[in-house]
């Protein structure tokens, strides 16, 4: 087995009993849901994209413990609504219940601008899932992070958080991911960069038989506060069962 650190942590995760397949369950259901051939609509992307924006440099728990909240603030995502309504009455109310991070104001204000753009895919391809089924993930990745449709604020990793937020099976490259794949040597660079993250987390999920979303979350969870918590910047390596990991202390 070429990745048998990456069964160890889910050995490690087993043995503590730790229950990581609620992490990707929503993500499974996305991914056949679209396969199903359902079509996700204007404020389906825009909740995606919203919540991929939340996510950036921002423990995700407080987050997911909020959806309720954020869904009614942003009037579940009614897309009319967003683009005519003053940016600073949906930053006051993310603060209120400590989901923003540093960059939420030029996330928010951004948000009209990013709906438009998927209102000019809508025009320019049909549907917008049209244009998403038909274009191979990353080329699709790379027209909406740095080309034709370019949404602001939202650079590789949030945009692959975007694509999994409406069913698309990709990974998010995060400083988690990035970190931990360093560590168990899968990676020529530390931390692993965002493209070596695409193409080994594909290797892995081939290896292992499963989706990359799955694989992401196993890692992203391995990693996260709040989560397993293991592979954290300060490793807790006395109880994880990686052997020969290049970040044991």
């Amino acid at each position: 087995m070429k990745y048998d650190k990456f069964q160890q942590l889910i050995d490690t995760m087993d043995g503590e009993q730790y229950d990581y397949k609620k992490g990707y369950e929503r993500s499974l259901t996305l991914i056949q849901q679209r396969l199903n051939g359902r079509v996700f609509s204007l404020s389906d992307h825009t909740r995606g994209m919203l919540y991929s924006l939340l996510s950036n440099q921002r423990p995700w728990h407080q987050i997911n413990k909020h959806r309720a909240d954020i869904d009614e603030i942003f009037h579940n995502f009614d897309t009319e609504y967003i683009k005519n309504e003053d940016p600073s009455v949906f930053v006051e109310n993310i603060k209120k219940i400590k989901c923003g991070n540093k960059y939420i104001v030029k996330q928010i204000s951004a948000m009209k601008d990013n709906i438009e753009t998927l209102e000019r895919i809508e025009k320019d391809e049909g549907t917008i899932d049209e244009y998403f089924n038909k274009t191979p993930k990353y080329s699709l990745l790379k027209e909406l992070s740095q080309g034709k449709f370019k949404l602001k604020q939202m650079a590789t990793p949030l945009t692959a958080e975007y694509l999994k937020n409406v069913g698309l099976d990709i990974i998010k490259p995060d400083v988690h991911v990035r970190r931990i794949l360093a560590r168990l040597g899968y990676s020529k660079n530390t931390p692993a960069s965002i493209k070596e993250c695409f193409e080994i987390c594909q290797d892995i999920a081939k290896e292992f038989g499963s989706y990359e979303v799955v694989i992401d979350s196993i890692l992203w969870q391995y990693c996260a506060d709040k989560y397993f918590e293991k592979c954290t910047e300060k490793p807790k390596c006395e109880s994880c069962k990686v052997e020969d990991c290049l970040g044991r202390i």
